[in-house]
């Protein structure tokens, strides 16, 4: 059965069990990767919300880590604007520290380059990104996320933290609009 939200039907793209599966596998492999490393978590808000809470979920809980937020938008309704707009900040002092930065979604690749410059500045020991998806074909900008779960097509997603107007983030699945 497909959803209709804001009058447009929506298509299931990838079920609460296949999210959890990548999800997973993403946090085992950072597990392994910053055992001694006590990272700390950033999260790209409001996107992030839902990936980074079950990502956290699943990391080694011998891994003593931290978890802050930032909040950053270049998008207005459906389509990035091209133009990051910096809406609230850190609470933690990163400097010296292991960044782990926690996107939703890739697309253009601005908001989350924009993202990195700023951490740069604030001199961690090394900084590493993890998103959950990277939207193929999109790319202004060439990066290539350090943890990734998964390429996917040039669709508008909604769920698992992805809104259109701030609706479906809610949704355990993720869907496309048909």
């Amino acid at each position: 059965m497909n959803l209709i939200i804001k009058g447009k039907e929506l298509q299931l793209y990838f079920s609460r069990e296949q999210l959890h599966d990548m999800v997973v596998k993403i946090a085992n492999q950072i597990s392994t990767d910053y055992k001694d490393k006590n990272p700390i978590f950033i999260g790209v808000l409001n996107g992030a919300f839902m990936f980074m809470s079950d990502l956290i979920r699943g990391v080694d809980p011998q891994i003593k880590f931290q978890i802050d937020f930032i909040k950053l938008s270049s998008y207005d309704g459906s389509q990035s604007t091209g133009i990051v707009k910096a809406l609230s900040g850190l609470k933690n002092d990163i400097k010296g520290r292991n960044v782990i930065i926690v996107e939703d979604i890739i697309e253009t690749g601005l908001t989350i380059t924009a993202v990195i410059e700023e951490m740069k500045k604030l001199e961690p020991a090394s900084i590493k990104l993890c998103a959950c998806f990277l939207k193929i074909g999109k790319q202004k900008i060439n990066i290539k996320p350090d943890y990734l779960g998964t390429e996917i097509e040039d669709k508008f997603i909604i769920g698992y933290g992805l809104d259109w107007d701030e609706f479906g983030r809610g949704l355990d699945q993720l869907y496309y609009i048909l």
